[in-house]
């Protein structure tokens, strides 16, 4: 009975120190985080206690001591890289060790000694953990008491999670890699997936350089000016030119030739699935499009335009769209109003210019805004008002509408130079719905309509007018018909004349085209795998 007491002990004790294994880089990352978060640590100890229950009931010293050291090892580079990087391993760190060469290697580890005394909790842990561990007398049973243990402690918690906590607005593929996966000691096995899957498209980014859109158009004379500005997390149903109660675009609605698309839907309402599918051709029903093939760069570039990539919002996973352009300038995410600047001196520069520009613009939190634009209070920026009032945030969020109202004229100010066929084409990426609370910019895997129904705004030039007034016609006439951003790529080129091979064609998916038909529009939820179909 006391050998039995004293076994039942030490399963405990090595349970608990492989926790504790797992645990110490969690619990130093929400140390040196701004926000300590304790649920998440609660939560973290909850998802590794199965596997902890799992290797603790191993039958074999020689498993035991094989699985924890592995186990081990993963969480002495997760702390390493919290301790180097405040966050835990990510695909790019693999990458870029993958790929770098031996001096810089070996540069790394010599300016990583001095953090491995930290690291010395986790080998006594496992050490401890070797020492407390007995076999398991009857395998099959204990065995079978962690896999039960494994799926009960899951299904309910995750249940929990989706149906009650996030009342199944996300789904459970995302909460499992967003709160799970992405956490030690699972996140290094997900991580070597991710970088795999990455290398993945990096060889077809490398294949597609080969590839042309036999992109052509007729000679015109004259200087010629297009921009593709894409906003950020900006509402339809928050701009005065829509129809909102306060004034929130009033330059806009002062220009003439400006149209508002009133049914123009978002395919994702998450950044990193949008923004590809308003550059390349990739949709909902095939995303690896755009890395298969290049970006509306490309066809500009055929045709002899000089071509600017301008991003206040630049995040990593994009650099590859803008691809083949004659630069890329990345802004800061306060430099919005730089932007129309840039557009006015480098297209006075150059007789035929595109410009892909996108903002910071409405993100949260709702801070991307001027003294100018500071209009509706209390806000939390300007007042001393929580973030948790609902009333204060949305006079923010405003406020961010007032600042891209003001951002986007004056890019279309800069290119409507005289003499010059010139048109501007601006959406964003994905709404924002602050009225649920669920995601207030983006990201809910059960999508409300502020998330996806989004503005689209076209304005053109006199001069470009005269030269294409059967497009400005029926571009006008389409204003309320259903458009979605898989029709971004074909109307951008058609605005500017220019003609694809018919591979890779779709005059039906152009807003300047009399044979545009509407069709099924689908969104990429943020799990990157599922889709809704939107009515």
């Amino acid at each position: 009975m006391k050998y039995k007491l004293s076994l039942c002990w030490r399963n405990i004790a090595t349970v608990l120190l492989l926790l504790l294994v797992c645990f110490v880089p969690v619990a130093c990352k929400e140390l040196m985080s701004a926000e300590t978060s304790m649920s998440r640590m609660l939560s973290s100890i909850l998802y590794v206690l199965p596997l902890s229950c799992l290797m603790a009931g191993l039958h074999k010293r020689w498993l035991f001591i094989t699985f924890s050291a592995i186990l081990m090892i993963t969480s002495f580079v997760e702390m390493v890289m919290v301790l180097l990087y405040s966050n835990y391993l990510t695909a790019g760190n693999l990458l870029a060790i993958l790929t770098t060469n031996a001096d810089e290697g070996g540069g790394f580890v010599l300016g990583t000694l001095h953090k491995i005394p930290y690291t010395l909790p986790l080998v006594l842990a496992w050490v401890s953990a070797i020492i407390a561990y007995r076999p398991a007398n009857r395998y099959k049973k204990s065995m079978m008491g962690g896999v039960i243990l494994f799926l009960i402690t899951s299904i309910l918690f995750i249940s929990y999670q989706l149906f009650l906590r996030w009342e199944n607005n996300i789904t459970a593929r995302f909460y499992i890699t967003q709160n799970v996966l992405e956490r030690p000691p699972y996140n290094f096995w997900y991580q070597l997936y991710n970088a795999n899957e990455q290398m993945s498209h990096r060889r077809y980014i490398t294949e597609a350089e080969k590839m042309s859109f036999g992109a052509r158009r007729a000679k015109r004379e004259g200087k010629e000016i297009y921009v593709l500005a894409i906003g950020e997390s900006l509402r339809y149903s928050s701009l005065s030119l829509a129809g909102y109660q306060r004034s929130t675009t009033p330059l806009l609605e002062s220009l003439d030739n400006l149209t508002l698309f009133s049914d123009y839907y978002s395919t994702a309402n998450l950044t990193m699935y949008s923004v590809p599918q308003i550059v390349s051709r990739a949709t909902p029903d095939d995303f690896l499009l755009n890395y298969k093939e290049k970006s509306i760069v490309s066809p500009f570039k055929e045709c002899g335009f000089k071509v600017f990539v301008i991003a206040a919002n630049l995040l990593g996973y994009e650099k590859y769209l803008s691809n083949g352009c004659d630069s890329l300038i990345a802004l800061s995410e306060e430099e919005d109003d730089r932007i129309a600047v840039m557009v006015d001196s480098l297209s006075d520069i150059y007789e035929k210019s595109f410009f892909i520009v996108q903002y910071k613009g409405n993100h949260g939190p709702y801070n991307n805004f001027k003294k100018e634009q500071d209009i509706y209070h209390p806000n939390p920026v300007s007042d001393k008002v929580s973030w948790d009032n609902h009333e204060a945030m949305v006079n923010a969020y405003d406020n961010t509408v007032l600042f891209s109202d003001y951002n986007a004229y004056n890019i279309i100010k800069a290119i409507d130079k005289p003499d010059t066929q010139s048109a501007f084409i601006m959406v964003s990426d994905h709404g924002a719905d602050y009225d649920t609370g669920v995601s207030d910019h983006g990201g809910n895997c059960n999508p409300n309509k502020a998330e996806y129904h989004v503005p689209m705004i076209v304005w053109h030039s006199t001069s470009w007018k005269e030269s294409n007034k059967e497009k400005a016609e029926t571009m006008r006439s389409l204003k309320d018909k259903p458009v979605n951003a898989d029709c971004i790529f074909y109307s951008v080129c058609d605005m500017a004349g220019i003609v694809l091979h018919p591979k890779y064609s779709k005059p039906e998916w152009s807003v300047f085209s009399k044979s545009f038909t509407p069709h099924e529009r689908k969104l990429i939820v943020p799990d990157g795998k599922n889709t809704v179909t939107l009515e």
